[in-house]
């Protein structure tokens, strides 16, 4: 290990890394028993209850910070839902996370992004973000363009909306 001392890098002595490693442990020992604070417990204690709750996907949406973040190696159940990447995901299959199996890889059979919800009328269209299940007689719009669902898909598609004209949509 160097240290700078007037504008030159020097050796440690073997004394300084001794300290430098023993405050170091000191500071992880300290960090590790001090206590938590109030704001710090609640937080854990609403993440861990969080799926407890029954709310609509508006209101999960509305307290998406509370949610755990998704891990590998953790087991979920049927409408567990989690944080990836910012936004609010919804469990469809009960699973062990693997890490192949993030909620924003193509995953539709295991995850489904909550989103605000629209009315999928041709005022209110849904926005489409490619891992959702397309409804017959609703709206959806992506790139700009509105396309009304024809056909229910049933499951959740990851297609872009213009690769699903003629299968399920029609651009508007």
């Amino acid at each position: 290990m160097k240290k700078l001392v007037k504008g030159k890098y020097v050796e440690f002595t073997a004394e300084e890394i001794v300290a430098t490693k023993r405050d170091a442990i000191q500071h992880t020992i300290q960090e590790r028993t001090r206590p938590l604070t109030a704001e710090e417990v609640t937080a854990k204690l609403i993440t861990a209850q969080i799926n407890t709750l029954t709310v609509d996907d508006n209101t999960a949406l509305r307290m998406r910070e509370f949610y755990p973040a998704w891990t590998v190696g953790d087991e979920y159940a049927v409408g567990f839902k989690v944080q990836y990447e910012g936004r609010l995901w919804k469990c469809l299959t009960e699973h062990t996370a693997i890490d192949t199996w993030q909620p924003s890889t193509a995953t539709a059979s295991v995850w489904t992004e909550i989103c605000e919800t629209h009315s999928g009328t041709e005022d209110d269209p849904i926005p489409y973000n490619g891992n959702m299940a397309l409804e017959s007689g609703k709206y959806y719009v992506q790139d700009w363009v509105i396309y009304l669902c024809n056909r229910d898909s049933e499951i959740p598609v990851y297609h872009a909306l213009a690769d699903l004209v003629g299968s399920y949509v029609v651009a508007i």
